[in-house]
């Protein structure tokens, strides 16, 4: 897993690696990503507040889903356009689930993470999805998913997990 650039050189990558990497499992049980179960830290909750407030980042599976999407037709237009080979593997999309999401939530989430795996990081914070909408909007709202769309944004989150 190649990490934002951003967050390559901070002297923290090496403990944002090992953070993910620790008792990763798939989001269910027939899934083939393994994904960070991670607290949502006073830190990473103004990050997501932040970037969904600037559109920096998307809530709900389905819009989600076309977002990916469009980007990655995008992409595939500007590769054949410049006939050139697809860039090497780097993070630029980091996404969140909350913890109560039904099977085929999961199993949806996991076919983005395959369907994306170049570009497309999963973490599933540790709260229900009641809490982590509080949490992000300030007021009761479920949300189940947050996706960051920035790379820059994306190391600032991923950043925001060493909070203490």
């Amino acid at each position: 897993m190649k990490l934002p650039k951003d967050l390559v050189d901070d002297p923290r990558h090496d403990a944002v690696t090992a953070l993910l990497q620790a008792d990763a499992v798939p989001l269910w049980e027939g899934g083939r990503t393994p994904v960070a179960t991670v607290p949502l830290t006073d830190s990473l909750t103004l990050v997501l507040r932040h970037a969904l407030h600037v559109g920096l980042a998307s809530q709900g599976l389905e819009l989600i889903t076309e977002k990916l999407a469009a980007e990655q037709n995008g992409i595939d237009a500007a590769n054949l356009k410049t006939l050139t080979a697809p860039s090497a593997a780097r993070v630029s999309r980091l996404l969140f689930v909350a913890n109560d999401g039904s099977k085929r939530f999961y199993r949806d989430c996991d076919g983005l993470l395959a369907r994306y795996d170049r570009r497309l990081l999963a973490c599933r914070v540790d709260l229900p999805g009641t809490d982590f909408g509080k949490a992000v909007f300030g007021a009761p709202k479920l949300v189940r998913c947050v996706l960051v769309t920035d790379k820059r944004a994306v190391s600032r989150a991923l950043l925001a997990l060493l909070e203490p």
